[in-house]
């Protein structure tokens, strides 16, 4: 090379023979005089590879995968070679290596054969108490990752070492890359590729996999497509023209809505709960639960995002979940809320010697539920008939985190440390509380609510509210009961009682679910709310309008002080509703003007009297009501429970699931006799 410095590549040279453990012999010649060891060469390989640029420019490269051999899943560290197009795996217990050629080896050519196919594996559930995350690449290898999350990222890499790519976002935005054959592959066949990986997606989330809504938005692809364009073309003759072709990469919008079919949801009667377990360990009594305020709220949205930032900038010391959490645990000094009660007598640094706790790293940890015996609770929980029900959604670190709020010691310290903003001391117990009750959220049939919860705080009165409360947004997670005597109960002499209107339930967008199933004490009902977050989808107006809640005080003494909490969509088209609702002596359902307001007219009330009319008109022509009825068992097994909604949407069910199951209705039956001052429309 021109101008290279000689003395300094000679100098690097002999660095890098050091490295990798040569010797100089007679300050002559180099030799490696050691026995050779694989580790130490897949060490030195593993080196050499972080070097690639995609390494430096790409977060979050899987490190470990299991994959499929002999018919059993094996652990490996993976590595990805794209000069030569080939995955590495190395076995560190038999210190062996094995080469996936994925592509053309030869550097600088082309290669449109890499397939990527996902699926979720639960038939073994039952058994193994997980769920399997899979992967089949070139329709060969049959790869599983720790989570959905997991096996997202190997995904991606592998999408790398094709030369033609498609870019697009999932549904909480995050893209991802789908290798494509743009010689063989259709518009339509691509299009309906990337809605099976959406649906396999949602599904080994939140289990939402019945399809309510699927658009392409070809205005929005780059570079753009026309609306009218063939769907059965190749994407060879769509993008052949552009620079680069076929080296490149564009960009799909596409946009899916999921929800949990029928079959796998929960009624919310409450008539008959679940029968508990017989947990002999309990460590927290029900009477100390609530013995600080929970509902410390905000209303900037900045210190929410602080909040966020802080917790996922915390790097976790293993892949495995559950390790995470009870290492957190023991850190926070609750380790006693892990092991039994004989097992507290022994002390806490002969049991910490028992499972291997190491204070800076989780992964040492070692799960024995001979020690760890919360782990028996967790298995019998992550069996009752409700889960199963379910189709088993939540993960035992989900399970472990609900029992942990609900009945253990730890909840105490846990709540306080949030109201006062140190959620960083809890970031695991925080994230798969939230993951847990979003999960469940979506399992519970909330659109047929209609019941009012109650959460009584002890010694708290709010002041200088300004009798309302806008915008606001839960700090910690809140605990309620159906049961208001149990609310009076907590608040004691004195305090303040928290009335959760039903909209706060119905709301799609602030995470609740019942927990009854899993907490040790079932005589109090429990609903539990989740930490507000913040979404990076949204800007600030969309979150307040979306995510928030508003408060007022309904009724106050020298005693009490009582909250009415509503879900923001209430109260902004409560007036209105009741307004266009008295025109028709309050006989047309709120929830069914507020559709046609919100939805179909975007908030034009001389649109909405129109569309209304119109409406009640066709209502008595040919029979419709009657057409309905035929059909109102088709609507009810997509889980429409409101029948004027249904009526109002006529023959489209996906309408009537869009805007009662995914968006929710904010208002109940009883609202029709609110008394409220309406304003001049």
């Amino acid at each position: 090379q021109l101008s290279a410095n000689f003395h300094q590549t000679i100098g690097n040279a002999e660095y890098n023979l050091q490295n990798f453990g040569f010797e100089k012999v007679n300050n002559k010649d180099w030799y490696y005089l050691r026995d050779i060891q694989i580790l130490y060469l897949w060490n030195c390989y593993r080196k050499w590879i972080n070097t690639q640029l995609i390494y430096k420019t790409k977060l979050n490269i899987p490190e470990k995968i299991f994959m499929l051999r002999n018919g059993k899943w094996k652990e490996y560290e993976i590595a990805f070679d794209y000069e030569y197009r080939r995955i590495v795996l190395f076995d560190n217990v038999k210190l062996k290596v094995k080469s996936l050629q994925v592509g053309n080896p030869k550097k600088l050519s082309l290669e449109f054969n890499v397939h990527i196919q996902w699926y979720n594996d639960l038939s073994d559930v039952e058994n193994t108490c997980s769920k399997r995350f899979c992967l089949i690449l070139n329709h060969t290898w049959h790869f599983r990752s720790f989570d959905s999350e997991e096996r997202e990222k190997l995904s991606d890499c592998c999408s790398e070492f094709n030369s033609f790519n498609v870019i697009w976002k999932d549904m909480l935005k995050q893209s991802h890359k789908e290798p494509f054959n743009p010689y063989s592959i259709t518009l339509e066949q691509g299009i309906q590729h990337l809605k099976d990986k959406l649906q396999i997606q949602e599904h080994a989330l939140n289990g939402a996999d019945e399809l309510i809504l699927f658009n392409c938005e070809f205005d929005n692809y780059e570079p753009p497509l026309s609306s009218n364009l063939d769907q059965n073309i190749l994407l060879h003759n769509i993008y052949k023209h552009l620079p680069h072709y076929p080296n490149i990469q564009v960009y799909w919008q596409i946009k899916g809505g999921f929800i949990v079919p029928y079959k796998r949801t929960i009624g919310i009667e409450r008539s008959n709960l679940p029968k508990g377990i017989s947990i002999q360990d309990i460590v927290i009594p029900s009477s100390q639960k609530r013995t600080f305020n929970p509902f410390l709220y905000e209303c900037d949205l900045h210190k929410l995002k602080i909040i966020e930032d802080n917790l996922h900038s915390i790097k976790p010391s293993s892949n495995n979940e559950l390790k995470l959490l009870f290492h957190e645990v023991i850190k926070n000094d609750y380790l006693t809320d892990l092991v039994c009660r004989k097992l507290r007598l022994q002390g806490e640094e002969v049991t910490k010697q028992q499972i291997n706790y190491n204070e800076k790293s989780a992964d040492e940890l070692i799960l024995s539920d001979k020690i760890l015996t919360i782990l028996n609770e967790l298995k019998i929980l992550f069996h009752d008939d409700i889960h199963k029900q379910m189709g088993y959604p939540l993960q035992f670190y989900h399970i472990c985190a609900v029992l942990l709020y609900c009945g253990r010691a730890s909840n105490i310290q846990f709540s306080c440390d949030q109201i006062q903003f140190k959620h960083y001391k809890w970031p695991h117990l925080d994230q798969y509380l939230c993951d847990a009750i979003s999960i469940l959220h979506k399992y519970e049939r909330r659109e047929e609510n209609d019941m009012e919860l109650y959460c009584g705080l002890k010694g708290v009165r709010l002041e200088n509210i300004e009798k309302k409360i806008k915008a606001g947004n839960f700090i910690s997670h809140v605990s309620t009961s159906d049961d208001i005597e149990l609310a009076r109960m907590y608040r004691s002499d004195q305090g303040c009682i928290l009335h959760f209107h039903p909209s706060m339930r119905r709301a799609s967008t602030i995470d609740s679910c019942d927990v009854s199933w899993i907490s040790p004490f079932k005589h109090e009902r429990e609903i539990l709310f989740s930490r507000s977050w913040v979404s990076f989808i949204h800007d600030e107006k969309t979150h307040k309008e979306l995510l928030s809640w508003n408060a007022k005080v309904e009724s106050e003494d020298e005693f009490t002080q009582m909250l009415l909490l509503t879900w923001v969509k209430y109260d902004e088209f409560i007036n209105q509703t009741l307004e266009i609702s008295s025109i028709w002596n309050y006989r047309i359902d709120l929830n069914l003007i507020y559709v046609a307001l919100y939805y179909y007219c975007k908030r034009d009330i001389d649109k909405t009297y129109s569309l209304l009319f119109e409406f009640e008109e066709w209502k008595s022509k040919d029979n419709n009501k009657q057409k309905y009825k035929v059909r109102m068992d088709k609507f009810r097994e997509r889980r429409c429970c409101n029948d004027h909604v249904n009526l109002f949407c006529r023959s489209d069910i996906e309408d009537s699931v869009i805007n009662i199951v995914n968006n929710g209705l904010p208002f109940v039956e009883k609202d029709k006799d609110i008394e409220r001052i309406k304003p001049d429309l």
